[in-house]
């Protein structure tokens, strides 16, 4: 599969329910309509149970819609998971893997990670590997390498992938990263990555939202560092205003 030039997407975590989902996926719609790239570098990681109804409302206005998980394991008797080929099947063309609420609720691991990533690449599905370094201050780069090296050093250097760097320590706080360490990063993950020959595409997120985008494009102008730029934003909890993160497309699109 291929991916867009430039991704801004949300991933609403758990905060939905049938009836707010159905209010959101709604607003989106609309918003998205009335602009002339509709969904055109737009993408949404949902979880499961609303990927069909997502699918079925997104992928129209070339949405790309993805889950917020991948199992590990193949089809058979595994109550409970929802397995890559299952996923696919539905129209899913993301996974999101290695968020740290993942890791932090429910144990994961990096070994997790590999299998998930080779799971959802074998399906045709592109992994989304959430990365970054769990306190502020920390070497990116001491955390990143394994995380990378774990999720992807098993799955064909031709499949298409996504990074999404968000450092923990920005997740869920009052404001992104620093721009500039932001930039930094990116520069830095782009050149990890320069080895796979299939689609690559490395995003912000950790607490973006309207206004982080731009902020970091300006930052790596001023730097002279295009390569530090990211690909789009990915959107957690200022997604889930439906307002918002129409706000942002616009932003990355105009940026």
């Amino acid at each position: 599969m291929s991916l867009p030039a430039t991704m801004v997407g949300c991933s609403p975590k758990s905060y939905l329910t049938a009836d707010t989902a159905e209010r959101w996926l709604d607003a989106l719609v609309d918003g998205l309509k009335r602009t002339p790239e509709q969904g055109e570098g737009v993408f949404v990681c949902l979880p499961a149970a609303l990927l069909a109804r997502g699918v079925e409302m997104l992928a129209p206005l070339g949405v790309v819609v993805g889950t917020q998980d991948v199992s590990a394991h193949p089809v058979g008797a595994f109550t409970g998971e929802d397995n890559a080929e299952l996923l696919a099947g539905l129209g899913a063309r993301l996974a999101m893997i290695g968020h740290p609420e993942r890791v932090r609720y429910f144990g994961e691991t990096p070994e997790v990670f590999g299998a998930k990533a080779r799971a959802a690449a074998g399906a045709g599905i592109a992994p989304v590997l959430i990365v970054g370094e769990p306190e502020r201050g920390a070497d990116p780069e001491r955390i990143i390498r394994p995380q990378l090296d774990a999720a992807f050093g098993e799955i064909a250097a031709d499949a298409p992938v996504v990074v999404a760097y968000e450092p923990t320590w920005a997740i869920g706080a009052a404001e992104p990263a620093p721009p500039a360490h932001v930039v930094g990063v990116v520069a830095r993950l782009r050149e990890l990555l320069a080895d796979r020959r299939g689609p690559v595409r490395v995003v912000y997120g950790g607490s973006a939202g309207p206004g982080t985008y731009a902020a970091i494009a300006a930052a790596g102008r001023a730097a002279g560092a295009p390569s530090g730029i990211p690909d789009g934003v990915f959107l957690g909890r200022a997604g889930v205003d439906a307002a918002g993160f129409l706000a942002t497309i616009a932003e990355v699109r105009s940026t």
